[in-house]
């Protein structure tokens, strides 16, 4: 698998800058191509139309969304102007409803996803369902990116989470592009189960298989701490001078971990470290 379209969705302004820089220097590192969507999310007219007691004009909020979307845009165009890579910047608009469906249609054919994590107040359950949308409605892999956070694409050093699971290779191989670019990469395993089929080697195949792509790489097994997968691999990750981590999302249903919580939750809320992450 190779990435020649990087996708990155600015909503914000005082986010996108940045964001865009580390799309940028994403896209110019795997010399791919660079698709902005300026996304400006407008009322869910339908729904408010329902609750109303008087009739509502359906074109409200549509021309400020469409303003909005633009000057998202404009921004983006202004920014890449100058730079030495190929790119396209697309304004759309969605309802709260339709902006799911909006963003699945756009960046389907990408083959990578940039995003910060929404840092406005109480924004978390956004990240965690624009996340959703981009790795189970488009099936595109995430880069998410923490709040501020700067990205040197590819980085040096990166953390593979390997826990035996499909979802966790499937991650691994839609990273390889970055994996290869690595100069070490380092493959953790938390508290593997002591009746796996290969618990006297732990993780072993797996490490083949990435030094047969021409990966150098290194394996170990860590006991959780903080009582927490996700605090392991942090912990692990800092460790080692880590610029990135490599993790399956979502080993389990999306209903139990709303439940009951779990790794990619944490992840998409807490994490520190630039995650790639796929299902």
């Amino acid at each position: 698998m190779s990435i020649q379209t990087v996708t990155t969705i600015i909503t914000e302004i005082d986010q996108a800058p940045g964001q865009l820089e580390a799309a940028i220097g994403t896209a110019r590192a795997l010399d791919a191509h660079l698709h902005v969507l300026a996304l400006a999310i407008g009322f869910d007219q339908t729904a408010m139309m329902g609750a109303a007691l008087d009739p509502i004009p359906m074109g409200l909020g549509v021309e400020e969304s469409l303003e909005r979307a633009k000057a998202l845009g404009n921004l983006a165009t202004a920014q890449l102007a100058d730079e030495d890579i190929r790119w396209h910047v697309e304004p759309i608009v969605g309802s709260g409803a339709s902006s799911a469906t909006e963003i699945a249609r756009h960046t389907r054919f990408s083959d990578l996803v940039v995003q910060h994590r929404i840092n406005s107040t109480g924004d978390q359950d956004r990240t965690r369902r624009l996340a959703e949308t981009i790795l189970f409605e488009a099936g595109v892999p995430l880069l998410l990116l923490p709040e501020e956070a700067q990205v040197t694409a590819p980085p040096s050093k990166i953390l593979v989470s390997w826990d035996e699971s499909a979802t966790a290779l499937r991650a691994a191989r839609q990273a390889l592009p970055l994996l290869t670019k690595a100069s070490y990469v380092h493959v953790v395993m938390v508290d593997p189960p002591k009746d796996a089929p290969d618990r006297s080697d732990p993780g072993g195949a797996f490490a083949q298989y990435l030094s047969r792509q021409g990966i150098k790489c290194e394996l170990s097994v860590c006991n959780q701490s903080d009582g927490s997968v996700a605090a392991t691999l942090e912990r692990r990750a800092t460790e080692l001078g880590c610029g990135m981590m490599v993790m399956g999302a979502y080993g389990r249903s999306r209903l139990r971990e709303a439940i009951f919580g779990g790794t990619t939750r944490s992840i998409l809320t807490d994490a520190t470290v630039p995650v790639f992450m796929a299902h």
